[in-house]
């Protein structure tokens, strides 16, 4: 008898040609439900498409005893069912040392890494993971919280480079089902309960009365729109290639020339497109441009005034001069070196130098439940910080200890580590308390200072773009 489930997903692998006859494919297994069956279906699908299977497990070692016993149960299915398993583990206080973002961005990081290296030793062709219809609503739905573009509401797209998501286009429901009728064994993980966890709470509480209220097939119309806005934005996307070039006078690895004119005379969602995909030919893979970011730059572009400047994020800046609007990535020292910036604490504090505006917010450690979700907040122990902190460039002979280092580093190397190029240095603010580097913003706190069982108070700052300034 043929089954639904295995149907739907054989019709996502041939739509989106994700698997070539030959190729061996890595399968990533948490031992959760989605991978188990993720296994099972390939396993059943892999005759007929002749390839071969490989099971990745990484182990992060963030719950304890429940983290083997997961990687455990892996290797014993993977050898029950005849798959080859390379089963891995890392220091979970690695994770928890991490320079910047939240605890489940830096795992979710580690793991596609491992999986990408596994796949090039085994000289595997594709990496199938084992997000499904629901994650892809989630995703959706958070982003639209964020007020995201069509990128981003383009969600998670069923094949990236040589990652494929055969399960997609199949509800967590069938899923289960699935798991149910096979008798497919899987563990389950406690965390996908807390809703401390922003996708939890999506989950559990937003879609469930989203679907009560307004629509009970909610996740399918979520994931449907964003099927319709990845290709629309792929098509977008090799638009805005194409006029950019047409609206570029000069590139370099410091600055991007255009012609006014040429791109003035484009539609507004193209012309903002084409802003943004320049600032991020300078900016690399730091964020891009916000949206009000974004909108100020096309003010600046269509102004009547002949000339301007706009200070944007992270160093970068946009001039208008005659039939040129060109945007630099600026050099130098931002702050004049001995001439640091007092920051106000509790309160905001501009900082122009560095495009910032830093908020500081003191909290009660034993009455807060705050988790770090981003590279731009940091959380130091109020007591050892104190409240007399200031914001100023790096200096040569600077040092540091990394969090989850006992030794000091020179920030230099640091930064060499890092990848920040020489002429971005000047460009990374330094929090500073008690004559020491207590946060290298956006990269790694102090360990120092950092929030620990003993702590009382915890200090809360966060970094976020000073919108633009123009200077006629």
């Amino acid at each position: 008898m043929r089954d639904a489930l295995l149907d739907k997903v054989r019709q996502t692998i041939d739509r989106h040609r994700m698997l070539t006859p030959g190729e061996t494919v890595i399968v990533a297994v948490s031992g959760g439900v989605d991978s188990m069956v993720l296994m099972r279906v390939l396993l059943a699908l892999r005759d007929l498409y002749r390839v071969s299977l490989h099971v990745a497990h990484l182990n992060h070692g963030l719950r304890g005893t429940e983290s083997f016993d997961a990687a455990d149960f892996v290797r014993n299915q993977c050898g029950a069912c005849g798959v080859p398993a390379t089963i891995s583990a890392i220091d979970g206080a690695i994770l928890r040392a991490r320079r910047g973002g939240s605890l489940q961005g830096a795992a979710r990081d580690a793991r596609y890494r491992f999986l990408e290296r596994i796949a090039d030793e085994v000289r595997a062709a594709k990496i199938a993971v084992g997000h499904h219809r629901d994650d892809q609503a989630e995703t959706v739905l958070m982003n639209l919280l964020r007020g995201s573009g069509a990128s981003g509401l383009g969600a998670i797209p069923p094949v990236r480079g040589r990652v494929i998501r055969p399960l997609i286009e199949c509800s967590r429901d069938d899923i289960e089902r699935y798991a149910l009728r096979e008798g497919i064994s899987y563990v389950d993980d406690p965390s996908n309960r807390v809703t401390s966890y922003r996708r939890n709470r999506v989950r559990l509480e937003l879609l469930p009365e989203l679907a009560k209220r307004y629509n009970p097939r909610v996740a399918e119309a979520l994931a449907s729109a964003a099927m319709i806005l990845e290709a629309e934005d792929a098509l977008l996307a090799k638009m805005t290639e194409e006029r950019l070039a047409d609206a570029m006078i000069r590139r370099s690895d410091h600055d991007v020339v255009l012609s006014i004119t040429r791109a003035a005379a484009f539609p507004a969602g193209l012309r903002r497109r084409i802003l943004r995909r320049a600032a991020q030919l300078l900016r690399g893979d730091r964020p891009g441009l916000g949206s009000r970011q974004t909108l100020a730059l096309e003010r600046l572009l269509l102004s009547e005034h002949a000339e301007g400047t706009l200070h944007l994020s992270a160093g970068l800046r946009a001039t208008k001069a005659g039939e040129r609007l060109t945007l630099s990535v600026r050099e130098g020292v931002p702050l004049e070196r001995g001439q640091p910036t007092r920051l106000v604490v509790p309160g905001e504090t501009d900082l122009p130098g560095f495009s910032l505006r830093m908020t500081a917010d003191l909290l009660e450690k034993k009455t807060s439940r705050v988790a770090v979700n981003d590279r731009w907040t940091a959380l130091l122990d109020a007591d050892r910080a104190g409240l007399d902190l200031s914001v100023r460039s790096w200096e040569p002979g600077d040092r540091f200890v990394p969090l989850g280092m006992r030794g000091s580093k020179k920030l230099q190397d640091f930064f060499v580590d890092a990848k920040v190029t020489r002429h971005e240095r000047s460009l990374v603010p330094l929090v500073v308390a008690a004559g020491e580097i207590a946060w290298v913003v956006g990269f790694r706190v102090d360990d120092r200072f950092k929030v620990a069982d003993s702590t009382r108070h915890m200090l809360q700052l966060s970094a976020a773009a000073l919108e633009g300034q123009r200077e006629n």
